[in-house]
């Protein structure tokens, strides 16, 4: 039987909480900036993010070197490739650098060349990706990575002998071996020696080389000095590093995200009229939230059932007409991907229930279907245990591809593949990724060894406890709170995501009623009184895994809950709704 989660009430800083309210915030706001950060460096760039705030893109290693033997490739007449990453980052990269070279710095259109990786053939400029720019017709000026290529020097290498140069930009982890030798230049924050914010997305990292670009052109009178500054390319660097859920207490992402946003809900370009066609988020602006969980979501699901090149097409189309096809597209693949999802989802749940056990520190699961789906598979089971998760697929070939969630705070995957690989030199085919999400590929008669791996290396990182789930709140709020201005004060302090997250808060509640909604009858509708006496709408999403699985709560008694506190419309009024992530017996 799983754990019942822990909810604990995080303890402000002290100390930020009073600077916090030098800058006007009001006693609430202040406690959840203290909740979220323990230093008081930067608060008013993480408060009031704006472009200004940015890093310059000059503390970039090799920036300068990359900027020159970019502008130079411009000047040529054969193909610039974009070799991109098949994720929602990787797909804003390609556009980013796509919008840069033809429509401010001049490229035709022919002369530029997309090849995003297949998600089934893993992840990096992969043998498949040589060969296909191998395989171009024509001459090869430059190959542009974005969101990968750092761990791929033996394919670089095979580049080069061939006489094509690589200038990779990337923001994963260094392989221990270190950077690509073979490569023409590399931008990459983890390298050793670069003063960059660590925490960046890969199209953030193009944006910033472009951005260089511009200048070094400009520089050499290769284009107008009035050309316009690469601000508006924001609006989808937003998306992407919003997608990648890397750190939005970083005052470089924020501002990012903050213009990015700004810009998405002016609904100038064709793709994001389309979206609001789609889902207009009941007449709301478009925030964080909706970037991560309705539009990344229909674009990862483009590699994950279909074809990749929909994304991109959906980003770049020049009419709203032809973004709503390509958007048609991706909604019914991500419906493709929800069925597919289900089925994947019941298989892991039946092997998560036969091997865990209270003493336990990780989950590994063997599944059979799409390998595109088995990252969200594997937080979804991660949350629901509180454990570090790797869900893999059987290729079919021999191999197993994998996705790792680290789920639990302290736990560093990338650190904990690396301890495996040290132990099993034959463990791994290929690995890479980030502190909490990793992927890899192993030959499949390896499964047994990496399970057992997997735990050793989570259990020498956290020690003799086993993990449980665990909830961190804001604490309590009153009952003069809960109403609908509390969303008001909350959303000044956007944008949110990992590292500052979304304010979720506890509380204890009498259940007055209780209903199963949705399809699957797995969503839990009630409603709860405070104990001051105000009644409330809730809705839990998911709170059982099938219409067979019963509660232990019941009409009429106190819970205690965890809940993210929402706007509800309905007829033309508006009320608060409580989501709940957590109902226990009080």
């Amino acid at each position: 039987m799983i754990k019942k989660p822990k909810i604990l009430n995080k303890t402000p800083n002290l100390t930020v909480l009073h600077a916090a309210k030098q800058y006007g915030l009001s006693e609430f706001q202040a406690q959840l900036v203290a909740n979220r950060t323990d230093s008081v460096e930067q608060l008013d760039k993480i408060l009031f993010p704006q472009l200004k705030h940015i890093q310059h893109p000059g503390a970039l290693k090799n920036i300068d070197q990359a900027a020159d033997i970019i502008a130079k490739a411009i000047q040529g007449n054969g193909f610039i490739v974009l070799a991109t990453d098949y994720d929602t980052d990787g797909v804003t990269s390609a556009w980013v650098a796509n919008q840069a070279l033809q429509n401010y710095f001049g490229v035709d259109k022919s002369r530029i060349q997309h090849i995003i990786s297949e998600r089934q053939t893993g992840y990096g400029i992969t043998d498949e990706v040589v060969q296909r720019i191998l395989n171009l017709d024509g001459q090869i000026d430059l190959v542009i990575s974005a969101d990968q290529g750092s761990s791929d020097e033996p394919r670089i290498q095979q580049l080069k002998q061939h006489g094509i140069k690589v200038c990779v930009t990337d923001h994963h982890q260094i392989p221990i071996d270190g950077p690509p030798a073979s490569a023409a230049c590399i931008i990459n924050p983890q390298q050793a020696g670069c003063q960059y914010d660590k925490t960046v997305a890969g199209c953030f990292v193009i944006f910033l080389v472009m951005t260089q670009v511009r200048q070094r052109l400009i520089e050499h009178g290769w284009i107008d000095k009035e050309t316009p500054s690469l601000k508006n390319l924001a609006l989808n660097v937003a998306l992407g590093t919003v997608a990648d859920s890397v750190s939005l207490k970083s005052p470089n992402n924020r501002a990012i995200v903050k213009a990015g946003l700004q810009l998405i809900n002016n609904f100038h370009s064709p793709a994001w009229q389309a979206m609001r066609q789609l889902n207009d988020n009941q007449g709301q602006a478009f925030d964080a939230e909706f970037l991560g969980f309705q539009v990344a979501t229909r674009i990862n699901a483009a590699s994950r059932v279909s074809d990749v090149n929909t994304a991109l097409k959906f980003l770049q189309a020049e009419t709203i007409d032809e973004a709503a096809l390509y958007l048609e597209q991706l909604d019914s693949d991500n419906l493709n991907r929800r069925e597919q999802q289900e089925v994947m989802l019941k298989q892991a749940q039946l092997q998560a229930q036969q091997n865990y056990k209270d003493s336990s520190y990780s989950i590994s699961l063997k599944l059979t279907g799409n390998p595109g789906i088995q990252g969200i598979i594997a937080s979804r089971i991660g949350e629901q245990y509180g454990l570090p998760t790797v869900a893999m697929t059987d290729l079919q070939d021999g191999f197993l591809a994998g996705s790792a969630r680290g789920i639990v705070a302290d736990v560093d995957l990338r650190q904990a593949f690396q301890w495996m690989s040290e132990q099993n030199n034959e463990l791994f085919t290929s690995m890479g990724g980030h502190k909490g999400a990793a992927g890899c590929m192993i030959p499949i008669e390896q499964f047994g060894s990496f399970q057992s791996l997997f735990e050793q290396a989570i259990q020498n990182q956290l020690g003799d406890e086993a993990p449980a789930p665990t909830i961190e709140t804001d604490g309590e709020l009153a009952d003069w709170q809960l109403v609908p201005q509390l969303i008001d004060e909350i959303s000044q302090l956007e944008p949110f995501g990992r590292e500052w997250p979304k304010p979720i808060f506890s509380g204890r509640f009498k259940l007055l009623q209780q209903r199963w909604v949705g399809q699957t009858q797995t969503h839990l509708s009630c409603k709860l009184q405070s104990i001051g006496g105000t009644i409330l709408q809730a809705i839990y999403f998911n709170a059982r895994q099938d219409d067979s699985e019963q509660l232990d709560i019941t009409t009429g008694q106190w819970v205690q809950c965890a809940y993210e506190p929402n706007l509800n419309r309905f007829a033309g009024r508006t009320s608060l709704q409580l989501r709940l992530t957590t109902l226990l017996s009080a």
